[in-house]
C-alpha cells in the first residue's frame, strides 16, 4: 500500500468517500453519476455513430487487426468490448457479462434482450494491455425513442458515459448528425459528460472537392448547434481510417486529415492521463451537486419546520384563549368548562396537525416555483465574489430535479445537516487536493 501510485492512490481515496457518503445522497435522493470507483481498471473509450460512420473501421485501424466486422449495412446489433488477452477468444451473452471489468458489474441491470447482445472479445494485441474499447450499435434513423430495441439503449449509452473516459462520435458524411436517435444522445445521454467527448467526421478521404467538404461540415455544424448546451462549437476532427494517403493530382488536398488523424493517435497513447483526469472531474462534480442538494433541502426543510411550528403555535393559542375564555365566563372552573377545554384541545390539535401539513405544502410548492432565487440566496456569496461557473454549471445540471424533490418528495432530513454538508465539502476539498498531485 505505500507504493501506491498517485493514480492509484486518488481512485482509492475517491472510492472510500463514494462509500462512505452512500447513505447521505440516498437521504437527499441524490445520485452519484460514478456511484462507484473501482480501483486499477484500465481507462476505457467508448465509440458512437450512425451505423455507417465507420466505428468498426476507426478500431480496427487502430489496433491494427481486422477485430471488428465492417460494412455498409449494420454489421451489430449489441455493445461489443474489447480486452487484451493471452489468445484470441470471443464471448457472447452472459458469459460476456461475466468476463467485464468489475465497474462494468451495473450493466446487467438493463435485462436480458441487453445481455443476450453483448460480445467480449479477448485479442493479444500490445496495445490492449492499456485500454478497453467498446464498440457500440448504429443509431437508428427513427426519432422515436429506442425505436426497434428491445432494451433501454440510450439508458446503456448514458452508464457507459459515465464510467468511460473518453467518447468518440462519429459522423459520416452521408448523415451528418441527422439521425432521431443522435439528437437523444447528444441533448440527453452525454448531458455533464462533454469533456470527455471528441466529434471525428470520418471517411472524409471520400470528399471530391473542397466544395462538397464544405457542405458536408456546415451541416454537421448547424445540426450539433441544436442540442450542444455551449455556445461555442467544439472542435471536430476530420479523419478517415486505413494506411495514411498521399494527395492525388486535382484531388482534395489531404494534409489537414493527416494532421488530425495524428492527433487522434495521441490521445489514445496520453489515455491513462485521461482516466486520472475524468475522475478528478467527475467525483468533483459529484460531490459538489450532493453538496448544492443537501444546501438547499436543508433551506427548504428548515422553512417547513417553522411553518409547522409556527401552525401549531397558532393553535395552541387559540386553545389556550379558549380555555381562558371558558374559565372567566364560569368564574372557575366547573366540570362543563373542563369537558369544553379539553374538548378544544383536542380540536386544536387535530387543526394544528392540519394546518402544520398545508403549511408545510404551501412552502415546498412556493419554494419549488422559485427553486432559482433559493439558489441565488443560498450562494449569493459565493457569486459575489465571481468563483460560481462550476457552481452554476452543476447547478444547471441538478436544478429540475431538486425543483421536484421540494414539490413531491416527503422530505426527512437532520436537524444538524449543515454539519452533514460541512463533513462532505471538506471530502470534496480533499480529493480535489488530491487531483492536483
Amino acid at each position: 500500500m505505500d507504493n501506491l501510485t498517485p493514480e492509484s492512490e486518488f481512485e482509492r481515496t475517491a472510492a472510500d468517500a463514494y462509500k462512505r457518503f452512500a447513505q447521505t445522497a440516498a437521504k437527499y435522493l441524490f445520485t452519484f453519476r460514478r456511484s462507484a470507483v473501482t480501483c486499477g481498471v484500465k481507462p476505457c473509450m467508448v465509440f458512437l455513430g450512425n451505423h455507417s460512420s465507420g466505428k468498426s473501421s476507426i478500431i480496427n485501424w487502430v489496433l491494427g487487426e481486422n477485430v471488428q466486422d465492417t460494412g455498409l449495412a449494420p454489421t451489430d446489433d449489441g455493445f461489443t468490448f474489447i480486452l487484451y488477452g493471452d489468445g484470441p477468444d470471443d464471448f457472447h451473452g452472459q458469459a460476456a457479462l461475466d468476463r467485464l471489468p468489475p465497474e462494468f458489474a451495473g450493466l446487467k441491470a438493463f435485462g436480458d434482450m441487453f445481455v443476450h447482445g453483448l460480445r467480449v472479445k479477448f485479442r493479444p494485441i500490445e496495445f490492449l494491455k492499456s485500454v478497453t474499447l467498446v464498440d457500440s450499435p448504429g443509431m437508428i434513423d427513427s426519432a422515436e425513442k429506442s425505436a426497434g430495441r428491445d432494451y433501454d439503449f440510450e439508458g446503456v449509452v448514458r452508464a457507459l458515459a459515465e464510467l468511460c473516459d473518453m467518447i468518440f462520435y462519429l459522423f459520416d458524411p452521408d448523415k451528418p448528425g441527422t439521425t432521431g436517435e443522435t439528437v437523444n444522445i447528444f441533448a440527453k445521454c452525454l448531458s455533464g459528460v462533454k469533456f470527455k467527448l471528441r466529434i471525428l467526421l470520418n471517411k472524409c478521404d471520400g470528399f471530391s472537392s473542397m466544395y462538397d467538404f464544405a457542405r458536408t461540415y456546415g451541416t454537421l455544424c448547424w445540426n450539433l448547434a441544436g442540442v450542444l448546451e455551449t455556445k461555442d462549437m467544439p472542435k471536430i476532427w476530420t479523419v478517415y481510417s486505413g494506411e495514411t494517403r498521399e494527395n492525388a493530382p486535382g484531388s482534395l488536398d489531404l494534409s489537414d486529415f493527416n494532421r488530425h488523424r495524428d492527433e487522434f493517435a495521441d490521445v489514445f497513447r496520453d489515455a491513462p492521463a485521461r482516466r486520472r483526469d475524468n475522475l478528478v472531474s467527475q467525483t468533483n462534480a459529484d460531490f459538489r451537486g450532493l453538496s448544492i442538494r443537501m444546501r438547499i433541502l436543508n433551506f427548504v426543510w428548515r422553512r417547513c419546520f417553522a411553518a409547522r411550528a409556527a401552525a401549531w403555535l397558532a393553535a395552541a393559542v387559540l386553545a389556550t384563549a379558549f380555555a381562558w375564555f371558558s374559565h372567566s365566563e364560569t368564574g372557575g372552573w366547573t366540570l362543563s368548562s373542563a369537558a369544553m377545554a379539553v374538548c378544544a384541545g383536542l380540536v386544536a390539535s387535530g387543526a394544528g396537525f392540519l394546518a402544520a401539513l398545508m403549511a408545510a405544502r404551501f412552502v415546498r410548492t412556493r419554494l419549488a416555483k422559485r427553486i432559482d432565487e433559493v439558489f441565488r440566496r443560498e450562494y449569493r456569496g459565493e457569486i459575489e465574489v465571481g468563483a460560481h461557473e462550476d457552481i452554476l454549471r452543476t447547478w444547471n445540471d441538478i436544478r429540475e430535479e431538486t425543483a421536484k424533490i421540494v414539490q413531491t418528495v416527503p422530505l426527512r432530513l437532520p436537524f444538524f445537516g449543515g454539519f452533514a454538508r460541512w463533513r462532505l465539502e471538506k471530502t470534496r476539498r480533499r480529493l480535489e487536493a488530491a487531483g492536483r498531485r
